[in-house]
């Protein structure tokens, strides 16, 4: 009897939490992802190019389709391209298309991805991958909505919004030469970072409780709790692989766990199993990249470059990690400048 209360309470409960825990298919409801929902609501009204930064397992791509969703492109189609997915050689034509006999295989012609998402939207997942020679024709995509296939001399006009994605920082990448400076500007319109998941708090429990529940249906296992043990370890864990990462952590939990509820022990195997560093731990060890006892002014500085590089260069987002307003960023970028 008192487990089946139990199980009704998790359930009540999870019902509630999840109803009014997110937004636009996301749960969260710690003050970076307010902050980020708020982000997708402007952006989705206004027609420009899109880039999302974000570490790997963030959710890049339901950010992406969300801005879709919200837009006045909703009803169009929504495609998705993985840049490090498809082969270099074959890169354009995916893009472009091309016609019947322009290359060896091109048995009979095939609109490209632009051509495919006319009035909707364009996501281009890992955008750092694409090779500059293809930069150059995506950003006259982008700028006048030209696009040639492969083996034709006409061109085709597409109304295409897009939306590109990427782990790296594109910013080091055009020092480097390794991506365009004007695509990365053009792109740069809108930038929406996604915070880590060791940025959102009580999130790592809120997303856990859903994680559960799914699991727990797709297994056929009855309604799972989770000891105070097992939440105070997703709460202390980083997470380096981010959402990804605690749900590959719940499923394989919830496959173990033959008692009412999840226990440390389903979850801490997995966790010292990953060896994969805190981001930034090296840089703290060498007190934020610089060498010998920095002043406290040194310590700012280096700790706001480092901030800085981490964001892409996005002030707002810096802002809310240092946990500053607008005006004080300002006055400390104009004193270490």
């Amino acid at each position: 009897m008192t487990s089946t209360i139990s199980q009704l309470s998790r359930h009540i409960e999870g019902h509630f939490t999840h109803r009014f825990a997110g937004r636009f298919g996301m749960l969260g409801q710690s003050c970076a992802m307010q902050a980020l929902f708020e982000q997708i609501e402007v952006v989705a009204k206004a027609q420009g190019p899109v880039l999302i930064t974000g570490e790997s397992g963030t959710g890049k791509e339901l950010v992406a389709h969300a801005l879709h969703q919200q837009s006045e492109r909703a009803n169009g189609p929504f495609v998705v391209v993985n840049c490090a997915g498809i082969p270099g050689d074959l890169l354009e034509a995916e893009f472009f298309g091309h016609t019947r006999g322009a290359f060896t295989g091109a048995n009979e012609a095939r609109p490209g991805m632009l051509q495919q998402a006319n009035g909707g939207s364009l996501f281009l997942d890992e955008i750092s991958d694409m090779p500059v020679s293809l930069q150059a024709k995506l950003l006259r995509a982008l700028q006048d909505g030209a696009v040639r296939p492969v083996g034709r001399n006409e061109e085709d006009h597409v109304d295409v919004r897009i939306i590109a994605a990427t782990h790296d920082n594109l910013s080091k990448k055009v020092t480097r030469g390794e991506f365009r400076e004007d695509l990365f500007y053009r792109l740069d319109t809108f930038q929406i970072l996604i915070p880590p998941l060791r940025e959102r708090g009580d999130d790592k429990l809120l997303l856990a409780r859903n994680f559960l529940d799914t699991f727990c249906r797709e297994q056929n296992k009855p309604d799972l709790g989770i000891s105070e043990e097992a939440r105070q370890v997703l709460l202390d864990y980083h997470f380096p692989g981010n959402v990804r990462e605690l749900q590959n952590l719940i499923e394989r939990a919830v496959a173990f766990c033959e008692g009412e509820q999840l226990e440390a022990a389903h979850l801490l195997p997995a966790i010292q199993h990953s060896q994969a560093p805190y981001p930034g731990e090296t840089e703290e060890k060498k007190l934020l990249t610089g060498s010998g006892l920095p002043t406290m002014h040194e310590l700012q500085s280096r700790y706001l470059k480092l901030v800085l590089t981490e964001v892409n260069g996005n002030k707002q987002r810096a802002a809310e990690i240092l946990g500053i307003g607008r005006r004080t960023l300002y006055r400390w970028l104009q004193q270490n400048h």
